[in-house]
């Protein structure tokens, strides 16, 4: 049965109602929390701000160290259904080793928050690549034709604090393919070849340790 993500989140705790705004705090700015759409009620609302630490591994690549990936949504009721809206996702950018080539994970139009027994939702990504000479259009998937992660759970969520309201657990998925280089110009058979791709189902991983920050509007 599909849940909201935060219903599952929350499930750890005695309160599940709609928490009042909370403040910002060193961890946790809301600044990236989109604006609502027309006429959502405010109160039936709560964003949500995901710090996530881990390693993303590709193709023949080794596993990298992704930094801190930071991912915001909102979620709540609109004319009686679960909806969301997407927010921002800031990430840091990455070496590739032994190459002069750098990657960075980028949205890629569609996430989807609702959870299962089997998943806690789905995102879908692109890699920026640059280097130099490369195209500023390089990338690897694309809005059209994106990476797409289905991430489990790999650890129980955990409350951290209830005020302002923080949970932690762990997730990752090595299911997911990635698609040949686009937009690179003469680059992308060498691109192509030092990754390993296209790649395919358990050629790749994602692993990342996460804190939720959670706020109502």
């Amino acid at each position: 049965m599909k849940k909201p993500l935060t219903v599952i989140l929350l499930a750890a705790t005695a309160t599940i109602a709609m928490t009042t705004p909370a403040s910002a705090t060193p961890e946790f700015t809301f600044a990236d929390c989109p604006t609502l759409p027309a006429a959502a009620d405010p109160n039936l609302w709560r964003c949500e701000e995901m710090a996530a630490k881990g390693t993303f591994q590709l193709g023949r690549l080794p596993e990298l160290d992704l930094g801190t990936l930071r991912l915001t949504f909102a979620e709540g009721t609109q004319d009686g259904k679960f909806a969301q809206t997407f927010g921002a996702l800031r990430s840091e950018e990455v070496r590739i080793p032994r190459t002069s080539l750098k990657t960075r994970l980028q949205y890629a139009g569609y996430s989807d928050f609702l959870s299962t027994d089997e998943r806690m939702g789905e995102l879908h990504l692109k890699l920026a690549v640059t280097g130099p000479l490369i195209p500023k259009t390089c990338t690897i998937g694309t809005d059209q034709d994106p990476i797409r992660f289905v991430v489990k759970r790999t650890a129980p969520t955990e409350v951290v604090t209830t005020n302002p309201l923080v949970v932690k657990f762990a997730i990752a998925d090595n299911t997911f393919t990635a698609p040949k280089a686009a937009g690179c110009g003469p680059f992308g058979p060498m691109i192509n070849h030092r990754i390993g791709l296209p790649s395919k189902p358990g050629d790749s991983s994602l692993k990342l340790a996460t804190r939720v920050g959670i706020r109502g509007y």
